[in-house]
């Protein structure tokens, strides 16, 4: 009970597109492109954590694999006179074989501010140079909210401060709808490595809503809500039934018998 599905596989077909996407000759070659893929983003994100990267697209046929990475800056992805990108080419070479024709692509990503992955990591990195966690998550929060996002809702658990029991805090700021499918709602997990342990980072951030395919994200303005107070908070929907709302209504006016 309590458990949360990955909120980026519930919404892969229907308002995300699949970040893999070939077709296998068997089940033996699916298996070992998974791996691949998997030996892939896990060396580009270890040795590239600087270049901001929000996620990496694989697409392959039999002889050939083209990769599009999404990051706030390309240039660490190239190098100086595409010296990085020949490294890079060279590694990934190295996973999938030599026959096969390796394609890089380096995407500018248009605002990093929307990319969990992105604040996720940037929290992580502040409580490895032992940054206060309360005040990574406040200082992200604070920067996904100014680029005008509608929600966001941090996460770290672990030996928060060094102490000897493991727990877990968290802030939240806007609307975060787990369940609303037609949310773009983006999701990450980081780990920052310290002297006491390792931290989990997770972040939720609510960049709107898309209706149809092929449109661009449509933000849309939440809903206001209503504060409740005390535990008998009605909305007056029905004719002379007492609330505050129409507690005036209700008074008999002075002079009526």
């Amino acid at each position: 009970m309590g458990q949360k599905v990955n909120p980026n596989g519930y919404r892969y077909g229907i308002n995300k597109n699949w970040q893999s996407r070939w077709v296998s000759l068997d089940n033996k070659q699916t298996a070992m492109w998974l791996l691949q893929d998997d030996k892939i983003r896990k060396y580009i994100f270890k040795n590239y954590k600087d270049a901001q990267i929000d996620h990496i697209e694989i697409e392959r046929t039999q002889n050939s694999i083209d990769l599009f990475i999404y990051c706030g800056q390309t240039g660490l992805i190239l190098g100086k006179e595409n010296e990085n990108l020949k490294k890079l080419s060279f590694q990934i070479g190295k996973i999938v074989g030599r026959k096969i024709k390796v394609n890089i692509n380096a995407i500018r990503h248009n605002n990093v501010a929307w990319s969990a992955r992105v604040i996720a990591r940037e929290i992580a990195d502040a409580i490895e140079n032992r940054v206060s966690f309360r005040l990574a998550q406040k200082m992200a929060i604070s920067k996904v909210m100014r680029s005008k996002a509608l929600g966001i809702k941090t996460n770290v658990s672990g030996r928060l401060g060094g102490v000897e029991m493991a727990r877990e805090e968290g802030y939240s700021e806007g609307v975060i709808p787990m369940n609303t499918i037609r949310s773009d709602l983006d999701y990450a997990l980081e780990e920052a490595h310290t002297t006491y342990g390792l931290i989990g980072v997770k972040v939720w951030i609510n960049r709107g809503e898309i209706f149809k395919k092929g449109l661009n994200n449509q933000i849309i303005p939440p809903k206001p809500t209503f504060e409740q107070r005390g535990g008998n908070f009605k909305r007056n929907n029905k004719r002379g039934n007492f609330n505050r709302h129409n507690a005036n209504s209700q008074k008999p006016k002075e002079g009526a018998k």
